[in-house]
């Protein structure tokens, strides 16, 4: 997998979609077709309005028919959109962003967007969450709006859409960045530590939200979602305590010279006291991931 930062040039070249169709064919679902059109005028490097990628997400997941040019036109943009929230650039498509997610888990995306294409758009992903996760800085946390809450809600959100979880969970543990370590030792206290006691993320407040991330929690509107088989096993395989463990100590080795050091450091020393807790939390997540919003228990064991 390349390691550059994605660009949308690169997947426009791989969904061969220069020009819009000639002709509009998509059905407007319980709307006028006007943002349809709006958006097959754009041009390569526009933005798209927030408003009108939201309709097109209810006419893919709720119209009669999807016309095929048409969405490999627009998938770029939408996958720009995405991006941008992803990275924090904007908070305007979030709400895309909801309904985004559930489009590109339905199977009849899948009949519309060619293998090719649907790897296109798993490897922009990809490179998108570990671009996310390169720029990861800080340890010390408070409030929902904290940066860690979207790279790991997307690497989770990730597991329930595409196959190969493997390869970014491979790259992003190749601890190749200062971002890549600060990443690490930010997940990896979410295994650790009872919810209050965290020393990454502040507890939960009603006023700002916060306490650690839920590792489990999918992003948009998944509810009779879950994991796919082979990311499920890959992580049982992947997720033990004496790989955490020492994935841990080269993630604070790395970050000898940075800021990050003085937390990263406690957090080690304290993983020998904590080996129950990481054991239980360990064998636990695979299952809860494999489970879907209404069948999952919301709390950790231990």
């Amino acid at each position: 997998m390349a390691s550059a930062i994605p660009t949308v040039m690169e997947l426009r070249r791989a969904f061969s979609s220069a020009k819009p169709p000639d002709r509009i064919t998509q059905d407007a679902f319980d709307s006028s077709p006007k943002h349809l059109h709006r958006l097959a005028r754009l041009h390569p490097g526009e933005r798209a309005p927030a408003k009108d990628l939201w309709e097109y997400t209810q006419d893919l997941l709720y119209g009669r028919e999807v016309q095929a040019s048409l969405a490999a036109y627009l998938f770029p943009f939408c996958l720009e959109a995405w991006r941008e929230d992803l990275r924090g650039l904007t908070s305007e498509y979030g709400g895309f962003v909801e309904y985004l997610y559930p489009v590109l888990a339905n199977k009849r995306t899948g009949e519309h967007l060619d293998p090719k294409r649907m790897a296109a758009v798993a490897d922009f992903m990809k490179r998108t969450i570990l671009e996310e996760i390169d720029d990861q800085r800080g340890l010390i946390y408070s409030g929902g709006a904290a940066r860690p809450y979207r790279w790991i809600r997307a690497l989770t959100t990730y597991g329930v859409l595409f196959p190969d979880l493997d390869r970014l969970w491979s790259a992003w543990w190749s601890i190749e960045t200062v971002g890549k370590a600060t990443a690490i030792v930010q997940y990896a206290s979410c295994l650790m530590y009872p919810t209050d006691e965290n020393p990454v993320f502040a507890r939960w407040t009603p006023e700002g939200g916060g306490g650690p991330p839920c590792l489990w929690e999918f992003a948009g509107h998944l509810y009779n979602h879950q994991w796919l088989d082979a990311n499920v096993a890959f992580l049982k395989d992947m997720l033990t305590v004496q790989r955490t463990i020492e994935t841990v100590d080269k993630a604070v080795k790395r970050l000898v010279s940075e800021a990050e050091f003085s937390v990263a450091a406690e957090i080690q020393s304290d993983m020998p006291l904590c080996t129950e807790t990481l054991a239980s939390r360990c064998a636990e997540l695979p299952n809860m991931l494999a489970t879907d919003e209404a069948s999952k228990t919301h709390e950790w064991s231990l």
